[in-house]
């Protein structure tokens, strides 16, 4: 076999399409057409589903870990997800094109990494994989939106809630409710065409308000040489769950690159995933910085609350709160892409008769239903939804995808690379994988700490 016959192989066997000398990719995902989207409108689509209220929090995380170290830990943490994000594609792209699918969305995905494993183990119990890995994102997107409803409720209280009686709880049910119409409304349009308007309505409101409070932050004085470069371990810890946390679009990442009217698109040098991993990046790091050193130790855990309440400022939290209005619909896109097709199969066997339409708009009702019992029912969901997104996040972000990419490309890293290019990718991967594991344990035993205080303080 020639030289360049290899690295051909080489190249189809990693699921790469990585161009060669003469700058002409070898593989490529073949073009898409029907629902699909294109590159500029995934980014826009990727980026507000990472762009969410949780980013607001980032400064007071930057108190808890310390302003340097924060500064570091912020691109490690990028770079970690960058890094998971894309051999998940990879790996993704491959076992699509093995098993003539055109895409695979995150449960298919893991499936698949099974069924064609060399593991007997894996092969046989290749659906209670999917099912793991499935009920894992189910979680991490309903924690998320109902925390959103959650988000949306406080802000109306606070805009009319001297004009309402009761208690605060009860105004924040009746806000809910009235939220729940308009949630309701942008969870009906399954097309992603539709979905992806919504992220581009709602990430403008986001710039908007995300300008308004950079504008007023970067006009306090600079603290950045009386604060401390790093504080203590539970701190850190603390620091990087937020972090993590603050990166919400990990479990967008397979939906958006399965509508990608190009998939090759989305893995290319300067292509959605980079683009936007540089676009999250950038400003999430500025926010920590500029708010932490605006604000010093005063900084509130929500930045919000540290920026006026009238003149233009007063528009800010009207601003996020529409913002997470429209982009609801965004993260229970994965819940109905995950599971709609499945209770459609069940659902129709069952009752023939029903029209297919008042099956899909039944199924989008109920779990928007549930987001909202969850945000009315549930005590203090905001401090415990964190424990979901440190162990749901991270398993998605830098478990998942360094086991899946080694399980789908282990026989063929035997056969087409050298033991110390097969060495080095493994023991990447598992360093990723330590990472991760040491991010769940040491995020569940600060936020269990967390809850516990929570609960053992009376409400004022």
């Amino acid at each position: 076999m020639s030289e360049e016959e290899g690295r051909e192989r080489a190249v189809t066997a990693d699921g790469d399409a990585e161009s060669m000398n003469d700058g002409r990719a070898l593989v490529q995902p073949p073009a898409r057409s029907g629902d699909v989207i294109t590159p500029t409108r995934a980014v826009l689509t990727l980026s507000k589903s990472m762009f969410n209220a949780g980013c607001f929090s980032l400064p007071y995380a930057w108190k808890l870990g310390g302003l340097w170290v924060s500064f570091v830990m912020s691109f490690v943490i990028a770079g970690l997800n960058w890094y998971g994000n894309h051999i998940l594609v990879r790996a993704s792209q491959h076992l699509a094109k093995k098993s003539d699918r055109s895409a695979l969305d995150y449960g298919h995905f893991a499936k698949k990494v099974c069924d064609y494993s060399d593991i007997r183990f894996l092969r046989n119990n290749s659906k209670g994989v999917m099912y793991f890995v499935n009920v894992t994102i189910l979680f991490y997107q309903l924690g998320m939106c109902s925390v959103a409803i959650l988000f949306i409720s406080d802000n109306l209280v606070n805009l009319v809630g001297d004009h309402l009686g009761g208690t605060r709880h009860q105004q924040m049910i009746l806000m809910a409710t009235v939220s729940l119409f308009f949630i309701l409304l942008t969870n009906m349009f399954t097309e992603m065409r539709i979905v992806s308007f919504f992220a581009l309505v709602s990430s403008v409101f986001f710039v908007i308000g995300a300008a308004v409070i950079m504008q007023f932050t970067i006009q306090q004085p600079n603290q950045w040489n009386k604060l401390p470069a790093s504080t203590n371990f539970t701190g850190t810890i603390t620091m990087i769950g937020m972090s993590m946390y603050a990166f919400e679009g990990q479990t967008m990442i397979l939906p958006i690159e399965n509508k990608l009217d190009n998939p090759a698109a989305f893995l290319a040098p300067f292509g959605v995933l980079s683009t936007t991993m540089m676009i999250c990046t950038a400003f999430m790091t500025a926010l920590g910085f500029f708010g932490y050193t605006g604000f010093g130790d005063s900084i509130a855990p929500t930045i919000t609350t540290n920026v006026p309440k009238e003149g233009l400022y007063s528009t800010v939290n009207v601003f996020l709160m529409l913002q997470s209005l429209l982009g609801n619909s965004i993260a229970m896109y994965v819940v109905y892409d995950m599971f709609f097709n499945g209770f459609r199969r069940k659902f129709g066997a069952r009752f023939p008769n029903v029209p297919k339409w008042l099956s899909d708009k039944g199924f989008r009702i109920f779990w928007v239903l549930v987001t909202y019992l969850m945000a009315v029912l549930i005590p203090k969901l905001e401090i415990m939804i964190p424990l979901v997104g440190v162990t749901s996040g991270t398993l998605c972000a830098l478990i998942f995808p360094p086991v899946f990419e080694m399980i789908t490309f282990w026989t063929d890293w035997k056969g087409l690379l050298t033991h110390r290019q097969r060495m080095f990718k493994i023991f990447i991967n598992c360093c990723v994988i330590a990472i991760g594991c040491f991010a769940i344990i040491a995020g569940v035993y600060t936020n269990i700490l967390a809850i516990v205080t929570s609960f053992a303080t009376p409400d004022p």
